[in-house]
């Protein structure tokens, strides 16, 4: 039954997509022969989910804050949704209140779209997400924790991992923090890799050992008690290079592979969906996996665990738990979906019809003024 949506994201910054766009093509510097890529802004995403949302019947308002709070509860007041889809990452330049607005949502009393606030605050702190793998029985990388407190500054010596390692800021996601010179080969690197994140991240680093093995994310979808549904498996590609060490390039997703399409790194990688040359058990063991993590860490409606499989054992390790993965036509999450049989629309509509049923069977009245 379609709702009254109200979609809201926070972005305060200037999209640099948008800016790239405005000044046209643009040769990349490190292969001028080549223009870098036409990136969708976040303008037209939004539109592109409100679009689909509006032609299944939802009356649909987008809303960006940019970090006000008066205007975040003001359009949660006056527009009176029958759910939200929460696309909202960061609030007031401070990642703990993605699930501080979440909160604000429980409070009201709206459905909202995806994870709950327990589970955001678990996911974004990623050593204890991996505590909480760990302790389930999952398989994780081993790891180490360095927690920049006094007395606890510097990457052990004795830490008992094997090498390489990669060293990561480890309470953030989007790949912050992530670049190729993380993942390091000895103690010495190590010891100046643990220094740089902490400088420059001012939190916990996380140490973990490196699975240099086939990358595969499994998306999810499921908006009651029992098991999600897990899509068909997506796997990240990553070029052959050499560095000026002659030794390989370590195959991860940088902030820059992401983010940055004027960067080398971005045309490094590239996704196929769904993966293939599997086999069958193992596919049936990465899902098997997925949906464990999702009843540990406590997801809901949708969500993407990223694995690597070990190539010595073919054992699968979970790298990343991601409880409210991006929503774009396109992107990793939709291209597991539409491998499932899905469209981009119906995928939607269907995420944004669990909030809508949560609602209805709540029998909660929302904390706000009726229509």
């Amino acid at each position: 039954m379609p709702g009254r949506v109200l979609i809201l994201n926070n972005i305060v910054e200037d999209d640099p997509y948008e800016q790239d766009r405005a000044r046209g093509p643009q040769p990349l510097s490190w292969d001028p022969t080549r223009t870098a890529s036409d990136v969708s802004t976040i303008a037209e995403e939004l539109a592109d989910i409100a679009r689909e949302l509006t032609a299944r019947g939802h009356t649909v308002e987008i809303v960006n804050p940019r970090d006000d709070l008066g205007v975040l509860t003001g359009a949660i007041t006056r527009f009176a949704p029958d759910a939200i889809m929460n696309l909202v990452e960061n609030f007031g330049d401070d990642p703990a209140h993605e699930y501080h607005v979440a909160g604000l949502y429980e409070l009201y009393g709206v459905p909202y779209t995806g994870a709950r606030p327990a589970a955001l605050a678990l996911c974004q702190r990623k050593h204890r997400t991996k505590a909480v793998i760990a302790a389930t029985g999952l398989p994780t990388a081993r790891y180490r924790v360095v927690s920049g407190r006094p007395g606890d500054e510097h990457a052990p010596r004795e830490h008992g991992l094997r090498f390489p390692v990669i060293v990561k800021p480890a309470l953030t996601d989007a790949s912050v923090g992530i670049e190729l010179a993380s993942v390091v080969r000895d103690q010495a690197a190590l010891e100046a890799r643990v220094v740089h994140v902490l400088e420059e991240h001012k939190m916990p680093v996380l140490i973990e050992e490196y699975i240099d093995g086939r990358e595969l994310h499994c998306a999810m979808i499921g908006g009651g008690p029992g098991a999600p549904e897990a899509l068909p498996l997506l796997e990240m590609e990553f070029s052959d290079e050499i560095g000026p060490d002659g030794i390989a390039l370590p195959k991860i997703i940088t902030y820059d592979a992401k983010w940055d399409q004027h960067s080398r790194d971005f045309y490094a990688m590239d996704s196929r969906c769904p993966a293939i040359d599997i086999a069958p058990a193992l596919v049936a063991r990465i899902h098997a996996v997925a949906i464990r993590a999702w009843h540990a860490v406590g997801l809901r409606d949708y969500a993407r665990i990223d694995m690597r499989i070990d190539p010595a054992t073919g054992e699968p390790f979970i790298l990343d738990v991601n409880p409210n993965p991006d929503l774009a036509d396109g992107g990793a999450f939709m291209q597991c979906a539409v491998a499932s049989g899905r469209t981009f629309g119906g995928t939607l509509d269907e995420i944004v019809g669990f909030a809508l049923a949560r609602g209805r069977a709540s029998g909660r009245r929302p904390m706000i003024a009726p229509r």
